[in-house]
């Protein structure tokens, strides 16, 4: 071996000594940094900077519902065009862009982290409605169409990335915070359906469309002083965890070292060890979400049309406000979820709830929707604050971009569903039916698989189960619960 060779291994064996002792390094980094947001106060200025992005966001999510009748009489002169076929396009197109943008997106936020990804993403939300806006204009489908694409990326990818940024600062209070998110999405329905006619009443079409571009900009405003205060955080904890930990010298080749490893922010087999309790939950809020679907959000135009005639036909306003009424009940699910615990049992609780929801919604439609939220609600607070408890913080976006996609790739083949059965009242009945049945029995896998694995579902750890964690300390075990639950769950004992 000559000199050149020598050299040569002992500069590759210095590097990978030095990456290393990096990456042992950025995750005592991050354990402090988590640590520092929980303590601190902002925290909470930093949730009330931040949710107001939500609103707008699903104001413009809804609004060709709330000017169905005006996009009838625009393109009612147009006789080449099947304007209902048209018209369900705008949400279809929208569900099946999100079953593989969003995982784009997580990888990228896995990458580059949450804020400089969240800008993007308002980006792209404020180009699609605008799209969709001169679309309306020019009376074009097609832009139209690509409008709601780009709309519906930046919407269901916002998501995940306001509830990964968050979950540093709320660590052991998640589910409240995500009640939050899902009682302020709901606000953002009910305003769109409310405010656009007026505001298309007091000025025109397009005043009411470009209202929605308006109120992302205000959002986005709030959401850059919520990124200061994280960013303040994250520099402050940065220069006193690294000057204890290392010279200064080293600094630069951390971070050089760190810009290297993100070139490569997609790798599959980061799927590969995602423990199976993922993939249950995954599979649950897919169904559970399709049993509810034609109830929620997209389809509540649909389902007023399609199951009742004229006469006793439910208004647009009617649906969403009921809606919002059983979405209250987030006041009280937030911290049920949270102190109570118990996920795998509220999980099934949820699954018995939709299915009293389907069965009133039979004779009483505004009743059954008030039901079928509270158990929408109750499910989506227990499994995205599942998720977030067992997957490790550099893999949210990818946990979260399948859990969005899947969600919606399902919601595609919902109006062939519908189709099949004709669109009648019992044949729809009996499509919900069987999908919430389907999800009853994946939350039965669900607990016994929680079971299994020591109520993982709720961020406990039973120590003297595990050989390996006995050393640790009470306090490191409470600082890295997140960690522990994870190295687990992708190497069970």
């Amino acid at each position: 071996m000559n000199a050149s060779h020598t050299e040569f291994i002992e500069s590759y064996i210095d590097q990978s000594n030095n990456y290393s002792k990096t990456k042992q390094i950025d995750k005592a980094v991050q354990n402090n940094g988590i640590h520092m947001k929980q303590q601190s106060i902002l925290r909470y200025l930093v949730l009330f900077l931040s949710i107001w992005i939500i609103i707008p966001s699903f104001y413009c999510f809804d609004q060709p519902v709330a000017i169905y009748k005006t996009l009838q009489q625009l393109f009612q002169e147009d006789s080449t065009i099947n304007f209902d076929l048209y018209f369900a396009s705008l949400y279809i197109i929208y569900a099946f862009g999100n079953a593989f943008l969003p995982l784009f997106t997580g990888g990228m936020r896995d990458c580059h982290g949450d804020r400089i990804i969240m800008t993007y993403i308002v980006v792209i939300m404020i180009v699609g409605q605008l799209t969709f806006t001169v679309g309306v204009y020019f009376k074009s489908f097609l832009l139209m169409i690509l409008g709601r694409l780009l709309l519906g990326w930046g919407i269901e990818s916002l998501l995940p990335l306001w509830a990964s940024f968050l979950a540093p600062f709320f660590k052991n209070s998640i589910s409240i915070v995500l009640s939050i998110l899902q009682l302020f999405s709901q606000i953002g329905l009910v305003l769109s359906i409310y405010l656009t006619p007026i505001i298309q009443k007091k000025y025109n079409l397009m005043a009411s469309l470009i209202s929605g571009i308006a109120f992302i900009l205000f959002g986005y405003i709030l959401l850059c002083l919520g990124f200061l205060i994280d960013k303040k955080l994250e520099n402050e904890n940065y220069l006193s965890s690294y000057r204890q930990l290392q010279p200064s010298s080293d600094i630069i080749l951390a971070e050089d070292t760190k810009i290297i490893y993100k070139l490569y922010f997609f790798k599959f087999k980061d799927f590969k060890i995602f423990p199976q309790m993922f993939w249950l939950l995954l599979a649950f809020n897919s169904v559970f979400y399709c049993s509810i679907v034609t109830l929620v959000n997209v389809s509540m135009y649909v389902m007023a049309s399609v199951l009742f005639d004229i006469n006793n036909q439910i208004e647009e306003l009617d649906i969403a406000l009921f809606w919002m009424l059983g979405c209250l009940s987030l006041f009280i699910i937030g911290p049920l979820v949270q102190y109570f615990t118990y996920r795998r049992y509220l999980i099934i609780v949820s699954v018995i709830i939709i299915i009293i929801g389907h069965i009133q919604y039979l004779t009483s439609p505004h009743i059954g929707l008030i039901i079928l939220a509270v158990g929408y609600c109750l499910s989506f607070v227990c499994t995205w604050s599942a998720i977030i408890y067992i997957i490790k913080m550099k893999s949210f976006g990818k946990a979260f971009g399948l859990t969005v996609g899947f969600q919606n790739l399902i919601f595609v083949f919902m109006p062939f569903l519908l189709d099949i059965v004709n669109r009648n009242i019992m044949g729809t009945f009996k499509v919900l039916i069987s999908f919430s049945l389907f999800a009853l029995i994946i939350a039965i896998q669900i607990l016994v698989e929680d079971i299994r694995c020591f109520n993982i579902l709720d961020n406990k750890l039973a120590p003297m189960q595990f050989a390996k964690f006995n050393n640790a300390s009470n306090e490191e075990n409470n600082n890295n619960d997140t960690d522990l639950f994870a190295e687990y769950l992708e190497k069970p004992q």
